[in-house]
Order: C-alpha cells, then structure tokens, then sequence
C-alpha cells in the first residue's frame, strides 16, 4: 500500500502542486493549511508522513506547532520541514525537537522524494523494531514461565528480585534443555536495562580461536583478515546485558578477560591498547558441575567465586513433574500457531506416560515430541531414543520389568556416601554433583541420618560421645598416633590446638599415616566440612582476596596457635604483610591515619562482607560489634567504669575525619559543634539507618519548640502527614533532613539549598 502523506502550507499553489507531483509518484497526499486543520487530519487520517511549511500565515501557526501536534498524536510519526535559507536556525531547533529532517526552499522535486523515501523507510524500519522489541518483551515475561512446581516458584521469585535490580552477576545452573536461556532472557526484559541491548553467546558453538575477537571485538590490523575495526559483544551491550550460555565450556585464557570485566567493567579489544569501560550485567548460565571443574583445574576458582553471587538452580523436568502438564498445555498453543494447525486433544494413555518419563532432555526434548505429534497427526507417545553410546558407556540395561529411577537414585546416593564416610563434598564430586544438589537427594530419600552415622563412626573418640554412648578409639587415629608419636602427643589435650588435634583424630583430616602432607580433600574443603559458614562467606558480595584465592594456611595453623583463631601470627602483622598504614593508599582510606591503636579485625571482616571495604554487617557500631572498646573508651579507672575518650576529636573523628573538615563550615548545628554527636546516635546498637536513636523528627523536635509540629511546613506537608518517603530521595522518609543539614552548611537555619529551589525541585510551579 502507498505511503499516505500530509502536505502543510498557507500558500494553495504549494500545496496543489506538491500534491499533483507525489500523487503521480504513487503516493497518497492530503493537504491543510494551518495548525489546526491539520491537527484534525493527522487525528482522523493517521498519515504515514508530515511535509509542512516551518512558516505559515499569520494567525495560522508555525510548523513546529505542526511538529509538536504530530509527536503528541503519534511520537513515531516522521516531520519534514521546508524551510528557507534564513530560517536554517529555526530548522535546527526543529530537528533537536524532533523533526526527521528538513528541506531548503527552492524546493527540488528530485531531492524532496529522495528525501521523502529514506524518512519512510527509516520510519518503517523503526516501527517495525519497535513492534519486534516489544513482541520480544511480551514473550520473555516471568508470567509466561511454566512454574507450578514449588522449586520452579521459587527459582522464578528469587530471578524476580534480582531482575529488580539493574546490578549483581548472575549463575544460572541445571541441565540442557531445563529453560536457562528463557530464565536469562526475562531477567533482562524485567530488569531496568529492558530496554537496551541483550546479547547472547554459546561459548560452545564459536571455536576457541574466534570466541575472544566476538566477545571483545578487535582492532583494525589485528590479525590477518582483520581488514576494520569491529566491537565486541561486551561493547555493543553497553547498558545492557550479556547473556553468556555454556560458560563452563569456556577456554581457561579468556577466563581471566572475563574476570576483569567482572571487577573493574573494562577490557581490551584484540590488538588494542586502550581500556575500554563497560556497564553491562553478566547473566551465564552452564550444565556443568563447575565445583568439580575447579578442584579438577579447568576453571579458575576466582573467576566461580565472582560469578557465584547470584545462583539459580533449576531442577530437572523428571524433579518437577507438576511442571509438565502446564508445559504440554502452554507448548502446543504455540505450536499450533507457527504450524497453523488446530490444538490436539493428547489421550489420557499419551498424558500418563508422557508424566511417567524421565525426560533426559528436559523441556527441549518435551517440545520436540509434541512438535512430530503435530507435524505427523500421531497422538502417541514416542520418545526419541537415546543415543547408542552414552548407553553403551554407562555399562547399564534396563531391566525386562523396568525400573524406578528414584530407587537408582537413591541407592547410587547411599553408596557414595559410605565409599566417602558420609563426607558430601567427596560424594558430591563422585556423583558428579554440587553440594546443594546432593543435599536436596539426602533429604528426599531421608539420607541424613545415614550420612551422620558414617561420619561418627569414622571421626573416632571425639565426635562419637556426642551421639549418646561413651566415646570409642579409632584405629586409624592410631595409626597416625603411633607413627607421628611425638608431633601427636604434643597435640593432644593442649590448649590452643585444633579440635582435631586435641583430641588425637589425625584421620579426620590426614589419609596416610606415612605421609602426613596427604589431607582426605584439598585443604580449603578439608576446612569447609567443618566450617560450612565460611563456604557461605564465598557467597558474599566482598571477599577478601587472601581467602578467596588461597588457602586458610595463609594464616591460620592447621595444629596449635598461641594466637586466637589458630593464627599464624600476630592479626596486625598478618596485615601488615598485605597491607601497610603508611602507604599511600591506606592513609587515603583511613583519612590520613598512618597508625592504628586497634586491631584492623576491629571493623573489617578478615573473610567477607556485603560491604564493599569488608567492614562488619549488620545494626551495631563497628567497633561495638568486634568488641574493640578501647578505640572509644580509656582505660577502666578505679571504679571499674571505662570513660569515653574525648569527644569527638579521639573517638568519633579517628574513623569518622571527613566530619572534621565540616566544623569549618559558615554555620554548624549547635550540636554537633560542641561534640554531642551522643545526642542523635547511638554508639552501640540501633535497628535505624546511621545508628540513629529514634525517628529524624523526633529527636529535632526534642530541642527545637514543639510548636514546629503545627506551624513548620514540614508539619504540613502531605508526604510527611501520610507518612511516605522523600520526594527527592525514594528510599528515606521526608523529614526534617529533607530540608536541613543536621551537621553543617553555608545556608541560615542549616538549609540544604535556598528554600524556594528546594520546594521547586518537587514543585514544578
């Protein structure tokens, strides 16, 4: 169909004769000669293309009223200017407002259709965008996700609060065909970045040799055939998202590209020099047991510990079949709409069976059977064999009468926690699955007791008592005992050793006696059997580079320590190896402080934090919360009592020195100039934001006159009285902070800005 076009201008001879000269070049014209006639025919007739005068006759308006009536009527709707020489400033005011392009008068037929094509075309092509992103919106929706399984709600609701937020790395693991990439797709198309790019790439479908150039991109000269300069998937995602399947497939060179993106958000293309600075959210997804590719060397450790912040584990269809019946449901409509065929109504035998499969290929596999029941108007179930040499390496038949797979699941389980000794990591790993995996299974097929059963009878004298009977001696503790007889007996029983060691169960972490350096497991998930709240801190979104990279030998003793927590050495010293007071940056963390009184343990975390500097979480003052008293309080006097240091030049400022710069401020809250900063905080624990005593309001009006309740206009603001949040700062209530700095500023009566700027920020009129 003919593009429809609207011609504007208060001269009747233009309008006549552009008409008479596009009608006979195939197009469909209608005219006007003001504002308000076209308004109307742009309302009713809904044109493809707006062709108006910048200049119409007086009393008729201007084109950019033509302009700014079409983008209110359609935003899409292309508008091209004609416009002579002396209007050129006017015409480009008009494109920054929105216009398409414009012509210069003389007009030349020849030119205006040239013009007149590539802005349709350019239109058409937009729309058509639109319309695919939008479809592509529609389709990757949370609600379009099969979830009736209560494990596919809950890994659908955790992907609902990560999509809320632009920022966090996010691991998507379960087998192929369980839905990871659809799973990814909706995490964008919810998420704030929705609406810029998300690029996609199987790290197992592009060879090793072409994976960084698409990934990165390359410069002009890079290598042979590298005839221009090309962006990478990183750079054109730019805002975006980058959806990496299969990272597990990942070749071990371009893991350490992929782990500096991850921390600092830059990279270099191939054959270039300069950093270039991304802000992309990474999605990847894989089937592979990535814990098993760690300890087998294959995939950096680092690289999983920054990619495991934010896990989603889905389950296989065989776990969820309460999934299957909605999925049969929701995949043959779509089938029957790309095929145009009528939706079949599958046999109750067909539905039985297909619920009682297993699925090896998960969601994929389900669709292409139903997919060749379409095609060939055969109801039956037929599931596609599976392939001849998996089976024949499994060395497995099923048998004539078949076979439960949950009694083979549960006794394959059972046996490799008795050839472990009930330790699950080492089961994990002989199964060829994660902990948490193995875990569920244990708890499925009521394994636990079993697993706790084997572990008391291999742990020996220690463990065995707090199982009920009296404590039993362990042959292998012996044997380790009597080989290592001195080194074991200056163990055993002394204070600040190792439980373990303490206690003559040698076996518990060593597996020869003749060769005591031989551990049961690597050392860090030797220590993570025990210590499970330190495998959590791995989780966390700040880890101390040490423990995430090395092993707790760095600085812990794995015997007896005159140091608390089996140290190695004094914590400061520890530190101090890394980490020294008086270098530069140090000193420009601390606020100049070359030297601390206290231990650095006091307010940073040695292992993780959710706190970007590992500074210790949760409601109470830092060093309240690690009992580092002495950084406020002077010695305990004759009464037993603990004074405060002065305040706040000695206790406050030492952390806090960026507020001593603010005494120096034209005018400073009574306050907090004369070292009350106990008025408004509490120094030990408050459930409020800053360890605030109570609400902003109340602790103002506790000096100010409580005549402010009624006359302050914050007493009469709506937001304050509905008791909803700042206007101008979404996550904190409007009060007296809204307005007022509680410490210092420039401003009478300590105003953040002058007053009516501030209403006006919120206030447009």
């Amino acid at each position: 169909m003919s593009s429809k076009i609207l011609i504007v201008d208060d001269e009747e001879l233009i309008r006549w004769s552009l008409s008479e000269d596009l009608s006979s070049s195939g197009y469909r014209t209608l005219t006007a000669e003001d504002v308000a006639s076209a308004k109307a025919l742009i309302e009713k007739e809904s044109p493809d293309l707006v062709l108006t005068d910048l200049r119409l006759g007086p009393g008729s308006g201007t084109g950019l009223d033509v302009l700014k009536a079409a983008r209110q009527a359609d935003p899409g709707l292309p508008v091209i200017l004609m416009t002579a020489f002396a209007d050129l400033s006017s015409a480009v005011e008009a494109l920054r407002e929105g216009a398409a392009d414009y012509i210069s008068k003389p007009l030349q037929l020849a030119g205006l259709k040239i013009t007149l094509q590539r802005v349709l075309e350019t239109a058409s092509l937009r729309s058509r965008l639109q319309q695919a992103q939008r479809k592509r919106q529609e389709r990757y929706r949370f609600d379009t996700v099969v979830c009736a399984s209560p494990s596919m709600q809950e890994a659908v609701g955790l992907a609902r609060k990560i999509a809320a937020s632009p920022l966090g790395t996010v691991l998507i693991l379960g087998e192929s065909g369980c839905g990871k990439d659809l799973l990814a797709r909706s995490i964008h198309f919810e998420s704030p970045r929705a609406a810029e790019p998300l690029m996609e790439i199987s790290c197992t479908a592009i060879p090793e040799n072409l994976l960084e150039s698409e990934l990165f991109g390359y410069e002009k000269g890079a290598f042979t055939g590298a005839a221009q300069q090309k962006k990478g998937l990183f750079e054109l995602a730019d805002g975006g998202t980058v959806f990496l399947n299969e990272i597990g497939h990942m070749p071990p060179g371009l893991q350490a590209k992929i782990l500096r993106v991850l921390e600092d958000k830059t990279f270099k293309r191939v054959g270039g020099r300069e950093d270039i600075t991304v802000d992309v959210r990474i999605i990847a997804a894989t089937n592979e047991n990535l814990e098993a590719a760690v300890a087998a060397g294959t995939f950096r450790s680092d690289l999983y510990y920054r990619i495991n912040v934010l896990t989603i584990r889905l389950l296989p269809l065989r776990e969820r079949r309460e999934d299957i019946a909605p999925l049969i449901d929701r995949l043959l409509d779509k089938l029957c709409r790309d095929l145009r065929k009528p939706k079949p109504r599958l046999p109750e035998q067909t539905l039985a069976e297909m619920q009682g499969y297993a699925w090896p290929g998960n969601v994929r596999e389900l669709r292409n059977v139903l997919e060749r029941m379409m095609i060939l108007e055969d109801t039956r179930f037929a599931p596609a064999a599976p392939p001849a040499p998996a089976a024949a390496a499994s060395g497995f038949s099923l048998p004539q009468d078949g076979v439960k797979v949950e009694d083979v699941e549960r006794s394959l389980v059972a046996q490799a926690l008795e050839r472990c000794g009930g330790n699950q990591q080492k089961a994990a790993q002989l199964l060829g699955l994660s902990r948490d995996a193995l875990r569920r299974r244990m708890e499925k097929f009521g394994l636990k007791v079993l697993a706790a059963a084997l572990l008391v009878a291999l742990a020996g004298p220690a463990q065995a008592g707090l199982f009920g009977g009296k404590p039993k001696s362990s042959k292998a503790d012996d044997a380790f005992i009597s080989a290592n007889a001195d080194k074991a007996q200056s163990f055993k029983g002394k204070e600040g050793a190792h439980s373990p060691a303490k206690e003559g169960a040698c076996a518990k972490c060593h597996a020869d006696p003749k060769d005591p350096k031989k551990l049961v497991l690597d050392y860090k998930a030797l220590c993570f059997s025990c210590h499970k709240d330190r495998e959590e801190d791995l989780k966390k979104a700040s880890v101390h580079s040490p423990y995430r990279d090395m092993d707790c030998s760095t600085c812990h003793v794995p015997h007896v320590s005159d140091q608390p927590h089996l140290l190695s050495a004094d914590p400061k010293e520890l530190c101090a190896q890394c980490h020294a007071a008086a270098d530069e940056p140090m000193r420009k963390a601390h606020h100049g402080i070359a030297e601390f009184s206290g231990l650095c343990t006091g307010c940073h975390s040695p292992h993780a934090s959710a706190n970007a500097k590992l500074l210790w979480e949760g409601s109470q003052h830092v060093p309240f919360k690690s009992r580092s008293c002495e950084m406020c309080h002077e010695a305990a006097g004759k009464d037993g009592k603990a004074k405060l240091k002065e305040m706040p030049e000695k206790s406050c400022f030492v952390c806090h020195s960026d507020f001593r710069k603010l005494g120096e401020s034209p005018v400073v809250h009574a306050p907090f100039q004369g070292g009350g900063c106990g008025d408004c905080h509490n120094p030990h624990l408050s459930p409020r934001p800053s360890l605030m005593k109570g609400k902003t309001a109340d602790i103002c009006l506790s000096c100010h006159d409580a005549s402010l309740k009624d006359a302050h206009p914050v007493a009469r603001h709506p937001t304050s009285r509905a008791g909803k949040s700042d206007p101008r700062r979404k996550d904190k209530p409007f009060d007296c902070a809204s307005c007022h700095d509680p410490h210092a500023g420039k401003l009478p009566k300590l105003t953040r800005d002058d007053p009516m700027v501030l209403c006006e920020e919120c206030h447009q009129k």
